[in-house]
């Protein structure tokens, strides 16, 4: 049995070796031949969205393929994708004084949707600015186009120090709503448990364990639904 695979490029264009590398591992222990398509930009990636067969996909397009071609979730992992709220140095450092000011944030992002959800919650109106990257969030916010941003965590954490001073984190998620998910096509989910199987045996296999580091991953888990972030969509 032959098995396509993308994964997102925002993880692939970063860390190609060690995605090559897992996909051969699974490949190893579930007895399927395993390839990764060679996709490092969006544009690419969704062009292989009709004939791939598994996907590591960010949580807004795992539901994408879902509806498109009726892909069902396996797993994600506890890497989770959050988002940092962030203010310009002349801005109150305080999620409250975001009230009625401009927020960058980038289009049709997990991470926005979850900034938008954190706000909602505490009943606090603003209006939203997009931006074309997270970069240009970072760059609009220090230099004063707006006061507020959302950022996606993984950017964040990614940043150099220096990137870091320019300005100032005022609220960091731990919603653990959804990470990156692993989606198959319906027509191959009876080898969804043998990948769960092997996905779960990753950290107690000393090859497994290597990889899952270098992929910063600590654990699998199973995923049955996406109606999570659905509901995430619907109530902002």
């Amino acid at each position: 049995m032959h098995m396509k695979v993308a994964v997102c490029p925002h993880d692939s264009t970063k860390n190609k070796v060690n995605w090559l590398y897992f996909i051969t591992y699974l490949s190893e222990k579930v007895g399927i031949d395993l390839t990764m398509e060679q996709c490092f930009d969006f544009d690419c990636y969704y062009k292989s969205f009709p004939h791939v067969d598994m996907t590591y996909s960010n949580p807004l397009d795992a539901l994408k393929i879902h509806r498109e071609r009726d892909f069902i979730p396996v797993a994600g992992n506890d890497n989770y994708d959050e988002v940092v709220i962030i203010a310009n140095k002349e801005a109150e450092p305080k999620l409250e004084a975001i009230k009625g000011n401009k927020v960058l944030c980038v289009k049709n992002q997990f991470a926005t949707y979850l900034g938008m959800h954190i706000l909602k919650k505490m009943d606090v109106d603003y209006f939203l600015e997009y931006k074309d990257s997270w970069q240009s969030v970072l760059s609009g916010v220090s230099r004063g186009e707006a006061p507020y941003g959302f950022l996606y965590k993984d950017f964040w954490d990614q940043l150099s120090d220096l990137s870091r001073r320019a300005v100032v984190p005022i609220y960091e998620s731990d919603e653990k709503l959804s990470s990156h998910l692993i989606m198959i096509a319906p027509e191959l989910q009876q080898y969804r448990s043998l990948i769960l199987e092997a996905l779960g045996e990753m950290p107690k296999d000393e090859k497994g364990a290597k990889i899952m580091k270098e992929l910063r991953i600590n654990r699998w888990y199973p995923v049955d639904s996406l109606d999570n972030i659905e509901k995430l969509i619907q109530e902002v």
